[in-house]
């Protein structure tokens, strides 16, 4: 049923492009690209930006039954499928244990099952018209983490934007039966370049003053107001000196082939998360990583502390930072060129044949159009923009246009840049 229903909504598209959860080919990185890039462009505009991180409590236990069933026959499911839905859904009880204690049975009236194969499913078709409800906004998903962004060039009139919203977006709640856990919800002001706020922001959500926060994290990724990424990098430096610690403590003890596994589980996995959102941070912050990396291949490798280490990075096949940065980049335009780039993010891209109506030899093949004035730093450091010169930069290349697969391509794309070190 949940093949079944998967692809009923895929052949119609009838899922929000801004909701990044529990979807296939989805992931987080997409959904941070997304809301940063819009951002990133809104900064580069001088337009002042009001990113809200609303926090839905147990939003998988109080989805309405009734309501779910009634969305379900108006995007189209109905008749059997929909008796059968009702039927998996009604009539579901629950008990706790606790040691050899057992509570009695109750009934689940509200709510999918979670650990369920079809409930994730469910629940993002239940939240899926939440964006219809907003005007002057745009919505984000993650499943249940969800995000409101206003954007306005006056202070005075964003203020006025995002209350309104969070006006609607409350009514929206309360018709859906949908709880919102006001003291975690949250919001940002995302500020240009040598811009102040002139007055106190004051945000208001069912009467209640919501926070306002100069750093916020979200999907494991702290977003500062000036998208600097210090706080991000910060944080991450803490978890990377302690994976450090850790393998120099029992490099004695294992070979060299158990500590690199080590390695991608406790220091990569987290120097890799969210790397295509934030991976173009100034060169200050990307040194700190950058150094940290050279410390714990130094360690793996029992090398001096002050030993050249792109020796070291090649024996032991791991790719310095900038070049983890590189091939997520190029594994992100693979998807773009192939036509398997969630479509919210297609519109970042211009091909030059959609610029140049004349027939221009320029014009006639398929590379990516690239600005020719990026005059702001977030400009430049946009994934648009570092992934079109990336892509025009890969179609040059014969192991990018021989490739059969994504995985085969970038398999040659880091043996390359291997043999460059």
């Amino acid at each position: 049923m949940y093949d079944r229903i998967k692809l009923f909504i895929n052949d119609f598209n009838l899922i929000f492009s801004n909701q990044f959860g529990f979807r296939k080919k989805y992931s987080t990185n997409h959904a941070l690209l997304s809301i940063v890039e819009q951002i990133r462009k809104n900064l580069d505009n001088k337009i002042f930006s009001c990113g809200i991180f609303v926090d839905l409590e147990k939003a998988f236990d109080t989805v309405n039954h009734h309501i779910l069933v009634d969305k379900l026959d108006h995007y189209g499911i109905r008749g059997v499928a929909s008796k059968w839905i009702s039927s998996y859904l009604s009539n579901r009880k629950q008990h706790v244990k606790l040691n050899s204690v057992k509570s009695n049975d109750e009934k689940v009236t509200c709510g999918v099952p979670q650990g369920s194969i079809i409930g994730p499913l469910l629940f993002i078709i239940y939240i899926n018209d939440m964006h219809n409800a907003l005007n002057n906004s745009t919505g984000y998903h993650f499943a249940d983490d969800t995000n409101l962004l206003c954007s306005s060039k006056e202070q005075a009139n964003l203020y006025k934007i995002a209350n309104k919203e969070l006006r609607t977006l409350y009514e929206w709640l309360c018709v859906n039966r949908l709880s919102l856990n006001v003291a975690k919800t949250e919001f940002i002001i995302f500020r240009p370049t040598r811009s102040k706020i002139d007055e106190r922001v004051t945000l208001k959500l069912a009467g209640i003053k919501l926070f306002e926060s100069t750093k916020i994290k979200y999907l494991g990724i702290i977003l500062d107001s000036r998208l600097t990424w210090k706080h991000h990098v910060h944080e991450l430096c803490k978890k990377l000196n302690r994976a450090v610690g850790m393998i120099y403590k029992i490099r004695d003890y294992c070979n060299k082939n158990v500590l690199r596994s080590l390695y991608f589980s406790l220091f990569n996995s987290h120097l890799t998360y969210g790397l295509p959102a934030w991976g173009e941070c100034d060169t200050k912050y990307s040194n700190k990583l950058l150094l940290l990396q050279k410390k714990i291949v130094r360690s793996i490798s029992f090398a001096d502390f002050n030993a050249p280490t792109d020796p070291l990075f090649k024996e032991l096949k791991i790719l310095k930072f900038h070049d983890l940065y590189k091939c997520q980049l190029a594994s992100l335009m693979w998807d773009y060129d192939k036509g398997t780039l969630p479509e919210s993010l297609n519109p970042l891209f211009t091909k030059r044949s959609d610029v140049h109506s004349l027939n221009l030899r320029n014009a006639r093949d398929d590379r990516l159009y690239i600005a020719r004035k990026q005059t702001t730093r977030f400009g430049i450091n946009s994934f648009s923009h570092k992934g079109s010169l990336l892509l025009n930069e890969l179609k040059d290349l014969e192991i990018y246009n021989r490739s059969v697969s994504k995985m085969c391509f970038l398999k040659k794309y880091k043996k390359s840049i291997f043999e460059s070190y």
